[in-house]
């Protein structure tokens, strides 16, 4: 429901969907209520409980005030379905549940794609559009693209969304096929499949996040075991390396999106984000209202930005997007919840020796990404993991599975040994 939403909103409308978030949020504060959740509602992070308290407050102001009650409510449905995750399941539990979820995604994703490039572009069952004739392209639900070179969309029916999908499926998996009693052929070849469509959406903010995912993951397992004085040599030349790298990056910027095979502003981006900053100047301080998704038919966003014949309902940016909703102050809770919850994830994922302590932190990572160039982060799948990851990285140490005496660096030398045995 939250990591494909679009397939099951293209499957049974926006009514089938609306019926089954009812009984799943029902159900969630059911579970909730008898599994004793007092200790998850207390590590509720403060910035989370300040953003929270700007979406209310924001009724106040709001220009669009029945749509903002309707959001908040999908806001707090979602909140609680990841504080449910959060007081349920150990880190463990959770590693196979969002493998499972995501392995399914990508293989049907395939299939679906297959069946697309064979019989031809495939439509939504329930469209969001009139007529028999989707307006463009970007509307079908696929466009069979699996043999032509274009990008794939995948179930989900978006090209960003599988990207998203696979990207944080692989990371996934490369952990799965380290700490899993399975049999490992099952995250190994996982794995390949994540590439795989991972490639064939050519999403170049995942690609970059990717980079930057492997990067860090090799600075927390270089910094481990440490004392203080040499981990923190370690940060500073790492530190010191990504800084010099984004300047490379920003100086050769058109060459390295020519690489990327995406245009210098990265896919109209650029004009994306100018008409939104011309919105959040007019309303700096308070912002527009709490919305989340924009909601198509309301003003000011109806209309706002239309590429190709394809209406945008988004700022392409978590950042302006929650500036522009709940102004200033929600932009700074954001930022606050986003560095709080790093930090505490970085600490486990370089104190434990355990690699599974490690795929929290590359959770957060591929969200973050994500957020400066789509504000996924805001609504569904990506909130729903960043309100997971902020609330249960606050769990004490003592709570976690017990340290070995083996480090991440030795274990993850000898996973393809293991791999290669089984």
């Amino acid at each position: 429901m939250v990591l494909a939403g679009d397939a099951v909103r293209y499957s049974i409308g926006w009514f089938g969907w609306g019926v089954l978030v009812v009984v799943l949020v029902t159900a969630t504060i059911g579970f909730l209520a008898v599994n004793n959740p007092i200790k998850t509602l207390a590590r509720i992070p403060v910035p989370l409980f300040v953003l929270f308290g700007l979406m209310i407050a924001s009724l106040i102001w709001s220009q669009y005030r029945p749509q903002t009650l309707m959001s908040l409510g999908m806001q707090i449905g979602a909140s609680l379905f990841a504080l449910f995750l959060a007081n349920q399941f150990g880190w463990r539990q959770l590693l196979n549940i969002l493998a499972n979820t995501i392995r399914a995604i990508l293989v049907s994703s395939l299939i679906f794609e297959l069946i697309a490039a064979v019989f031809g572009p495939i439509k939504p069952l329930f469209p969001n559009y009139e007529g028999d004739t989707p307006p463009a392209p970007a509307y079908f639900w696929s466009q069979g693209n699996l043999f032509d070179g274009d990008r794939i969309q995948g179930i989900v029916g978006n090209a960003n969304l599988i990207a998203f999908v696979a990207v944080l499926g692989a990371l996934l998996f490369l952990v799965e096929a380290i700490v899993t009693h399975k049999k490992r052929w099952v995250p190994a070849s996982s794995l390949l499949l994540a590439i795989l469509l991972a490639a064939l959406a050519k999403s170049a903010g995942m690609t970059v996040a990717l980079v930057i995912i492997l990067f860090a993951a090799a600075v927390a397992i270089f910094a481990e075991g440490r004392d203080r004085n040499s981990r923190h040599k370690i940060y500073k030349r790492a530190i010191a390396f990504g800084a010099f790298s984004t300047l490379i990056a920003l100086v050769y910027r058109v060459e390295l999106f020519e690489l990327l095979g995406k245009s210098p502003d990265a896919s109209g981006r650029g004009y994306i984000w100018g008409k939104v900053l011309d919105l959040i100047w007019e309303k700096p301080l308070e912002g527009w209202g709490w919305i989340g998704y924009w909601i198509p038919g309301i003003e000011p966003y109806e209309g706002l930005i239309v590429i190709s014949g394809v209406p945008m309902y988004q700022a392409h940016n978590a950042f302006l997007d929650i500036w522009l909703q709940l102004g200033i102050i929600g932009l700074i809770a954001l930022l606050w919840l986003l560095l709080s919850s790093f930090v505490r994830l970085w600490a486990v994922a370089v104190r434990h020796t355990n690699p599974l302590y490690l795929y929290p932190l590359f959770i957060f990572l591929v969200i973050a990404a994500q957020s400066l160039t789509e504000s996924r982060l805001l609504i569904e799948a990506a909130w729903i993991l960043l309100v997971l990851v902020a609330t249960k990285s606050r769990e004490p140490f003592a709570e976690l599975e017990p340290l070995g005496r083996t480090s991440k660096r030795l274990k993850l030398l000898r996973a393809p040994l293991k791999l290669f045995k089984r």
